[in-house]
């Protein structure tokens, strides 16, 4: 995800790849992406808290209480969106890399003898 940030929901791709390479259940896979969507997001958060910071060091050099009130909850706020965004979309991810790896590797009851046509028996008084 971080690499690929400027992707639209480069979470779900970043989730996809976790799941398919997890090599679980479906319900582990949405789990697996959804952890690699929160760690993914860990230098978001940091520029998201510097933001803040920054906003909310001016608060509180100019004493307003309650604007520094106010940012802090907005920081929050702003952090949970990100964490249930980047984690839910993750999750997505990690669930459509479990199903793509289920649609495309091949198991090992797929190498089973070959399908014939049944043996047709000749009425040898219809033969030719």
């Amino acid at each position: 995800m971080v690499v690929l940030s400027w992707i639209p929901f480069a979470t779900v791709l970043g989730g996809g790849v976790a799941g398919y390479l997890q090599q679980g259940t479906r319900m582990g896979g949405a789990k697996v992406g959804a952890v690699s969507g929160l760690v993914a997001a860990v230098p978001v958060f940091a520029v998201l808290g510097l933001v803040f910071s920054i906003f909310s060091f001016g608060a509180i050099v100019s004493g307003e209480a309650l604007g520094t009130a106010v940012l802090v909850a907005l920081a929050l706020f702003a952090l949970a969106v990100t964490a249930v965004v980047v984690a839910g979309t993750g999750a997505v991810g990690g669930y459509l890399g479990v199903y793509l790896r289920e649609r495309t590797d091949e198991d090992e009851y797929d190498h089973g003898p070959a399908a014939t046509d049944p043996t047709v028996e000749v009425d040898p008084e219809t033969a030719p």
